[in-house]
């Protein structure tokens, strides 16, 4: 739960920061009590329902923004259900900031309950406060802090939030489809400092495999909630009567236990995947269901993860003896490994972009077809269709392009990267360069943007795992940093 300012802030003392503004306790305990407040709502998307197009807790996190900025004297609304603003200063022209409310879901494994702020040895803990509540939070602060201070700058200064950036930020394209003011030059606080000039081509690839034999062996397999993630849990339901259930039935002697990983040829699929016994479950009911579980992590940095629909695929593939799929062990070799993009030929090492990499996240099965979604992060030159032809080659399959974001590459020498740079350099003396990343943000939906913070490159925060946390004393720089660049920035 929230802590009380006497105990949450103990260790911070008032200091006068870069904006003028003294960080007192009164302030840094403001700040914390509405990001509790925000992260109380689960504003993972839902249902569509009029005037709630995300879901009614995704309006409700929309709704919670514009009234604290209007308590907080700021011009504020709600724009089709989907995002809002809040606003200070006057002028003809407005910068950006662009934040999102919207969360991926909660998952496995949390010490605490996600959606119940925790304070605890300097971090605050819950989901979104680092993806991206805490930014906005932060930057709503900033703009308050504008206001009472009554700058006169030659931009306003609007903070544009939405509500569906992690499928796909669908409701920036509904800000500018509203006649949404367009912002001369925008930074998003939603990557890592010191300044992002280059975002990865993203792609949504669903791949297709007709596979009779895995029908007539199994009833359903899954992986992660949602399509940007390492999945962390994975399920395979083997269909009753079945050969595959009949096998393992033989293979523990009677009724199928936990044993069953420990004997072969499972056991040898657990070893070769580099895995522990305890990563897998039985489940008895109607029908056997087998269990992987494994770690989340953000699609783009796959590396980090532990996939646990890898680790199906690998029990299935083990026992295709008894299934007789000719795909199964195609699919495990070729996708389910950290050189797949490798193995399949389409992997490109581009030096402005990055690398190609590839997470497989999602996994259906239906009338025969088993359904794998890959989440591709793509390097400068490379497209979809060029990496779908390679894959419907080598794995015979159908390759359908659910979607595709394209790249974002600025230069280091544009205006926007110098005076970001400059601002972050000067106030905390870091000069590491413009970095490159896999990881999408708002900045490639508007003109002139990029993603600026927010943390430095050595601090995790468990973003789309659990435990996501926050350090409290990076969250109070930030209030620094970003009064300073939206100063800058409307000053130019």
């Amino acid at each position: 739960m929230f802590v009380p300012k006497t105990q949450a802030n103990k260790r911070f003392s008032a200091s006068k920061h870069e904006s003028g503004v003294v960080m007192d306790e009164s302030l840094s305990h403001l700040i914390l009590s509405d990001l509790s407040e925000i992260v109380a709502i689960p504003s993972v998307y839902g249902e569509p329902k009029d005037g709630a197009p995300y879901g009614e807790q995704c309006l409700r996190a929309l709704q919670w923004f514009t009234e604290k900025a209007r308590a907080y004297g700021l011009k504020a609304e709600i724009i089709d259900g989907a995002c809002a603003y809040a606003e200070v200063g006057e002028g003809k022209e407005c910068i950006g900031i662009l934040a999102h409310l919207d969360v991926v879901p909660a998952g496995n494994g949390w010490s605490t309950d996600p959606f119940k702020m925790e304070v605890n040895n300097g971090k605050v803990y819950g989901r979104g406060v680092g993806d991206d509540k805490g930014s906005v939070v932060v930057c709503l602060h900033a703009l308050k802090a504008m206001r009472e201070q009554g700058l006169k700058l030659k931009r306003r200064v609007r903070l544009i939030v939405g509500a569906d950036e992690e499928r796909g930020s669908s409701c920036i394209r509904k800000y500018i489809s509203a006649g949404g003011e367009i912002p001369v030059m925008s930074f998003v606080p939603d990557s890592e400092f010191p300044v992002i000039n280059s975002e990865k081509g993203i792609s949504h690839v669903k791949l297709h495999f007709a596979d009779k034999a895995l029908g007539a062996n199994i009833d359903h397999i899954d992986g992660a909630q949602c399509y940007n993630a390492v999945p962390d849990r994975s399920s395979v339901k083997i269909k009753a009567g079945s050969p595959l259930e009949k096998r393992l039935k033989d293979i523990c002697g009677g009724a199928v236990t936990s044993e069953l990983f420990k004997r072969s040829p499972l056991a040898q699929a657990v070893v070769g995947a580099s895995a522990e016994f305890s990563d897998y479950e039985v489940e008895n009911g109607k029908c056997v269901t087998l269990t992987a579980n494994g770690t989340a992590e953000h699609a783009s940095t796959p590396e980090k993860g532990d996939n646990a629909l890898w680790k199906t695929l690998g029990l299935l593939a083990a026992l295709n003896d008894t299934i007789g799929s000719d795909k199964l062990c195609g699919i495990y070799d070729m996708l389910c490994t950290p050189q797949a993009a490798q193995k399949l030929g389409v992997f490109v090492d581009d030096p402005k972009s990055g690398a190609l990499t590839m997470c497989m996240s999602q996994a259906w099965f239906s009338k025969d077809e088993l359904t794998l979604m890959i989440d591709f992060r793509l390097p400068l030159g490379v497209t979809p269709q060029n990496v779908a032809a390679v894959i419907e080659q080598k794995l015979g399959c159908k390759a359908e392009i659910c979607d595709y974001h394209p790249n974002l590459y600025i230069d280091e020498d544009a205006p926007l990267i110098k005076a970001l740079l400059g601002v972050y350099r000067k106030m905390t003396g870091d000069m590491t360069a413009p970095l490159k990343t896999g990881g999408g943000t708002y900045a490639r939906e508007l003109p002139n943007a990029v993603a600026f913070g927010c943390t430095p490159l050595d601090i995790d925060i468990n973003m789309h795992r659990a435990d996501e946390n926050f350090p409290i004393t990076q969250l109070f720089k930030n209030f620094d940093i970003y009064y300073a660049a939206a100063v800058e920035l409307a000053d130019m």
